[in-house]
């Protein structure tokens, strides 16, 4: 690996990162602007399709999906997708932002279990500074109050964070075997045909997760309104973003490193955004945590 792949990583993955941190801030905006969330989550996976799509045509398709080995694994992970945000949705609702954040965060280890496992050449799990990095991460998304609710504690209230954490962590692992799959397949192709691919690879995720959020709309039945389509736009261009550039920062760096890195900046940019546009102040048990998962990371690093 040239030391131009790995810079070129590097910045993927602050790219992959500042996106995905921008979910919140979205669903954040949406509230402000009653903007339907379940019409803005279809629109924004037409849009993250669309573009996958455009960013893997040349003149004509690198591969035909219908014949890649690919399709199957990537149908599901659409699914998955879906159901890692619907489940976020509703996580949030029952148990509170700050639960439902660090089950979604600390559900990088899941992915670098299967990592570990099933992609050659992954770095051994070095379980100390994962765990530093998840208890860091907790104590900052934890805002140190209680949450009131009308609702009795009930099965729920385990289940639907325990799947947040499964299909978060899921997703991201069978992401990162597609994309080695994809890598390890074609031996002679140039970065750019595979980076096409990839993308591809993108697009079809979303339309799989497309197709599942097309039932939510029909049963839904709720009045078309154009800002949704706006807000599913703004939020499809970032999500295609986050999905694509995270593929191709997986080229370079190892998950042991990537997934810890990739969730602490999440966390820091959405406590930095937080103090800055919503005048959320932070903590000083938030202050110790975010050193704390940035000292973990840095031992990762070694």
């Amino acid at each position: 690996m040239s030391e131009n792949q790995a810079v070129m990583g590097i910045v993927f993955l602050i790219v992959a990162t500042v996106c995905c941190a921008m979910f919140p801030i979205f669903f954040k905006i949406f509230q402000q602007h009653d903007i339907d969330n379940h019409q803005a989550i279809f629109y924004n996976y037409v849009v993250a399709f669309i573009l996958g799509l455009i960013f893997s045509f040349d003149g004509t398709f690198i591969v035909n999906p219908l014949k890649e080995k690919w399709l199957g694994p990537v149908a599901v992970l659409g699914f998955i997708f879906i159901a890692g945000m619907m489940l976020l949705s509703r996580s949030t609702r029952r148990v509170g932002v700050a639960i439902s954040t660090v089950c979604s965060r600390a559900s990088m280890v899941i992915a670098i279990i299967l990592s570990y496992h099933f992609v050659a050449g992954s770095s051994k799990p070095q379980w100390i500074p994962i765990a530093l990095v998840i208890v860091g991460m907790s104590l900052v998304i934890w805002t140190g109050r209680t949450q009131k609710s009308d609702q009795p504690f009930s099965i729920k209230d385990i289940l639907l964070p325990f799947g947040v954490f499964l299909c978060f962590g899921f997703s991201n692992g069978i992401n990162k075997i597609i994309q080695d799959r994809v890598v390890i397949a074609r031996p002679e192709w140039t970065d750019d045909m595979i980076n096409r691919e990839l993308s591809l690879v993108s697009a079809c995720i979303f339309l799989s997760a497309t197709l599942f959020a097309a039932i939510l709309i029909i049963h839904d039945r709720r009045p078309f309104k154009w800002r949704n389509v706006v807000g599913g736009i703004c939020f499809g261009t970032a999500n295609y973003v986050c999905t694509y550039t995270l593929m191709l920062a997986m080229k370079t760096i190892d998950t042991t490193i990537l997934f810890p890195i990739h969730n602490l900046g999440i966390v820091a940019i959405g406590a930095l955004v937080g103090w800055l546009c919503f005048k959320e102040k932070m903590r000083p048990h938030q202050i110790a945590g975010l050193v704390l998962a940035t000292g973990a990371i840095c031992w990762l690093c070694l």
